[in-house]
């Protein structure tokens, strides 16, 4: 009798994993069609294309992206320059059919209406009106959203929730240079008549000269994963050898490639003098001011070294200055965070800050100095 219980009870185990074998891949294929929840109902900027060369958002527009949830489908609506294109959008998985596009035929006259041609038909739409299948990743960190999208052909088109901000007004004027610093290195300052120097406009194109180069071009403002960088647009570099002395610094951007992000800060200092940094390379970063330096006696050139970096909690200062006036810390955006007026002060508490990247800038009868940490 047990032996006729036990097959009875296999038999039927039998039959139920036949019936949920099927369920079960019923589930697991509507799992891969889901899209993630966030992912809809939100605007995302458009913050660069790849097609063959990066295109980094022209500065004043903002081409963008949206899923929205129709009943039992899918719609893509992309503003671009002047017109709008709108298409069906199937999930499928971690990929996006496109299709039953409809585009605004308006003129496009403005000078960046070419970011327009390359993200809605090179990125976006086949060379025909027939779908289009792209890959996407979705993620979310530091309070934004990211999305990115790219086709067969490897062109790409980069996303994020964070606003196309303009840089700060503060930027818009004449820099010297003073400084150039490199991590586990001694920093090199910049002094007399006639240092590197580089003025940006309003519309972000600028002017450079040295004593041997002249240089001009165009910058992109982009907001980072850390904050404001700048992104060199074009370049034009002149090197005048006859006008070039021994020793002559080449000058700060005429060596940098084009798309190169240069993570910056800009800020006025307490003594008054608006200042202008950009880190160009890991630990590679220049100083400049809004005024000149016409000599630099040796007590001005100081040793500081900051400790652990990365920090956890106490950020430790080493310095041969004999006093310290004041200690401020401010975040990539510039905003001061922790502010110090303490002349004995060697340990600052930094366990209330959010992880991230920060600059500590040290003030002192015998001079001033700016170091970057990391707060983990």
């Amino acid at each position: 009798m047990l032996g006729i219980f036990s097959l009875y009870l296999s038999s039927k185990l039998f039959t139920m994993k036949r019936l949920l074998l099927p369920l079960l891949l019923i589930s697991f294929i509507n799992i891969g069609r889901t899209q993630p929840a966030g992912l809809l109902n939100e605007v995302f900027n458009l913050k660069y294309l790849q097609v063959g060369d990066i295109y980094y958002t022209p500065n004043g527009e903002n081409p963008n992206v949206a899923f929205y949830e129709l009943p039992g489908s899918h719609v893509i609506n992309a503003d671009g320059i002047f017109n709008t294109l709108n298409a069906g959008a199937n999930f499928d998985g971690t990929t996006i059919t496109l299709h039953s596009y409809s585009i605004t035929q308006h003129d496009c006259v403005e000078p960046n209406c070419y970011y327009e041609n390359l993200y809605f038909y090179e990125v976006l739409k086949a060379d025909n009106m027939q779908s289009k299948t792209l890959t996407y990743t979705y993620n979310h960190s530091n309070g934004f959203k990211y999305l990115t999208l790219v086709d067969a052909d490897y062109n790409k088109a980069y996303f994020s929730t964070a606003p196309n901000e303009d840089p700060s007004p503060l930027l818009f004027q004449n820099w010297y240079l003073y400084k150039s610093d490199v991590d586990l290195g001694e920093p090199t300052f910049y002094t007399g008549p006639n240092p590197p120097q580089i003025t940006i406009n309003s519309d972000l194109s600028y002017t450079g000269v040295e004593d041997c180069s002249l240089i001009d071009g165009n910058l992109i403002f982009s907001e980072g994963d850390l904050g404001e960088e700048f992104i060199l647009q074009s370049r034009n570099y002149n090197k005048d050898e006859s006008n070039c002395t021994d020793g002559s610094p080449s000058y700060v951007l005429g060596e940098l490639e084009w798309g190169l992000p240069l993570r910056s800060l800009v800020y006025q200092g307490n003594d008054g003098i608006d200042y202008f940094q950009y880190e160009y390379f890991p630990g590679f970063t220049y100083y400049f001011r809004n005024v000149l330096i016409l000599s630099t006696p040796e007590h001005q050139i100081n040793t500081l070294t900051i400790f652990p970096n990365p920090v956890e909690d106490k950020l430790c200062i080493k310095s041969n200055m004999v006093e310290l006036d004041l200690i401020s810390i401010m975040d990539i955006n510039g905003r001061t965070v922790i502010f110090e007026e303490d002349e004995n002060l060697k340990v600052v508490d930094v366990s209330g800050l959010k992880a991230g990247m920060y600059f500590i800038r040290v003030e002192s009868a015998s001079g001033n100095t700016v170091k970057k940490f990391i707060k983990n």
